[in-house]
């Protein structure tokens, strides 16, 4: 029975899986949490999503037996942890291709000067960003998470957009499953062939079955 482990997407928690892991198989668990992790791992300087996937792939003795899931941001890590491991992999919501990221910037330099003079947490840029996110259906989900990057401290922040961002040697691998939903205003839906699911970038909180039924089948083939 392989291990599912599960990894979260830009200013979420493991939370974020609350809805889904409970309609998944029994199989082992682990939830990781990012905070926790870049607490202990203490990259220093730059690094890059293969970076931190080789950092968890030896923390968690990750192999070609586990399956790794991740939303968004975590699925950007968990193909850079199959790249690095075999391990399967189900990305929900996020990408292979970096440019699919819909982001104002992903220009590193600006976004740490943008830290750094506070504007990032300012309550102007909080409520500008809620108040273009157009989904009323998670429109809450989204604003909770923006107004809690007010409480995340600046290094954390940066080390999670240069997770985002920071280039990244070409993937050899593909995920195992892809699952999007067209109208994610977040990440692009991919151009290779993925299982749509209905909602917005939060689809495995709001539409938890539907996500759920392709991952049960990967596990139990």
């Amino acid at each position: 029975m392989p291990r599912l482990l599960f990894i979260h997407g830009y200013v979420e928690d493991a939370t974020i899986f609350d809805q889904l892991i409970p309609l998944l198989p029994p199989n082992p668990v682990v939830r990781l949490n990012l905070v926790d992790e870049f607490a202990r791992w203490q990259p220093a300087g730059r690094f890059s999503a293969r970076d931190l996937a080789r950092y968890l792939a030896e923390q968690y003795a990750i192999t070609s037996g586990d399956v790794v899931i991740g939303h968004s941001m975590g699925g950007w890590v968990a193909i850079n942890i199959k790249e690095l491991t075999g391990a399967r992999v189900v990305q929900l919501a996020t990408w292979t291709d970096q440019r699919k990221i819909r982001f104002p910037t992903q220009n590193l330099r600006l976004l740490k000067f943008l830290l750094d003079t506070g504007l990032t947490q300012s309550r102007t840029l909080t409520r500008f960003f809620k108040k273009q996110y157009r989904f009323p259906e998670s429109a809450e989900l989204y604003g909770r998470l923006v107004d809690g990057t007010a409480g995340l401290s600046r290094p954390y922040i940066f080390q999670q957009q240069q997770t985002l961002f920071a280039p990244v040697a070409p993937l050899t691998v593909q995920p195992d499953l892809r699952i999007h939903a067209r109208h994610d205003n977040i990440v692009a839906p991919p151009d290779e062939p993925y299982v749509e699911v209905p909602g917005d970038h939060f689809s495995l909180v709001f539409h938890p079955e539907r996500v759920a039924e392709p991952i049960r089948k990967l596990i139990s083939d």
